[in-house]
């Protein structure tokens, strides 16, 4: 979404999406969470826009739900493009870059609306470093996200806060892989596909040079490389953001909230039963 004034105007008509990536859930949906066990088909993203049977007039209002959707529970969203439009002019030579890969879409979806992320135990200490040796140079970190197997960036987002190793997000799509947490603040949210970035080789950690869309997890990008690619970022006409599932998203993601609920007060209910009953038995035995 570029402004409020596109998104007012259907700033979705130019819906053809396209495969958003087979590859879900990191590390894939079979791993996932348990409460995300029924099955649906990802291989379009929301499942509206890829049925043949839909009329196009159907699938604009579907597109238009979408779009009154944002506005009404992430309004702060709406503009986010436009307003970072020219950040790439001012970003400070002190500041670092890094890739980040997602297996799932669904946990990038959570990472706007929580506003957190986090990585491999590795990646987050490489991270947290990064951001103490900027910190003290007044400058940030900023990470450059794509999904596994999408062939596209999703956004960037600035990293506010080192990795805490003691917090842990219960929500990503698989329970306890991912212990840390930190706190971002998202800049971009357009699907810019890595075509664009054809031109850009940097030497990977590895050793080898590559293209960009070969970087793995927490690959550093050069200052200037990453300034090209906010650059290029910044002016690309997206057609397709992630914002378009998040209705989506949502309902999954308050459904497995509610199962969580469930299952903790479920578990107090059993131990307190448990309780009281060691308590007779004590008291039977005296």
């Amino acid at each position: 979404m570029d402004s409020g004034q596109n998104q007012k105007e259907g700033n979705y008509k130019k819906h053809n999406r396209g495969n958003r990536g087979q590859k879900r859930g990191r590390g894939g949906y079979r791993g996932s969470n348990q409460n995300y066990m029924y099955k649906m088909n990802y291989g379009g993203g929301y499942p509206y826009y890829q049925n043949q049977y839909f009329s196009p007039y159907f699938q604009q209002q579907i597109l238009y739900r979408t779009e009154m959707y944002i506005v009404s529970r992430y309004k702060h969203l709406i503009d986010i493009n436009n307003v970072n439009a020219s950040f790439y002019e001012k970003v400070d030579n002190n500041s670092k870059f890094f890739v980040i890969k997602s297996f799932s879409e669904e946990d990038v979806h959570k990472s706007i609306k929580y506003g957190v992320w986090s990585s491999s135990k590795n990646g987050n200490l490489t991270l947290t470093n990064a951001f103490q040796i900027t910190k003290e140079k007044n400058g940030n970190v900023y990470l450059f996200f794509s999904c596994n197997g999408s062939g596209r960036y999703v956004g960037v987002a600035r990293m506010k806060t080192p990795c805490d190793e003691n917090k842990i997000f219960e929500y990503w799509t698989q329970d306890g892989k991912w212990p840390g947490l930190f706190d971002v603040e998202w800049l971009f949210i357009k699907d810019v596909p890595f075509k664009e970035f054809k031109d850009i080789i940097i030497t990977m950690k590895d050793g080898e040079v590559k293209p960009i869309s070969n970087a793995r997890d927490t690959q550093e990008i050069p200052f200037k490389e990453a300034k090209i690619m906010l650059e290029k970022i910044s002016k690309y006409q997206n057609k397709n953001t992630i914002l378009e599932h998040f209705e989506f998203y949502d309902m999954r993601q308050e459904n497995y909230e509610k199962n969580i609920a469930a299952k903790k007060n479920y578990e107090s209910k059993n131990n307190q039963q448990n309780n009281n009953t060691n308590e007779i038995k004590k008291e039977d035995e005296k």
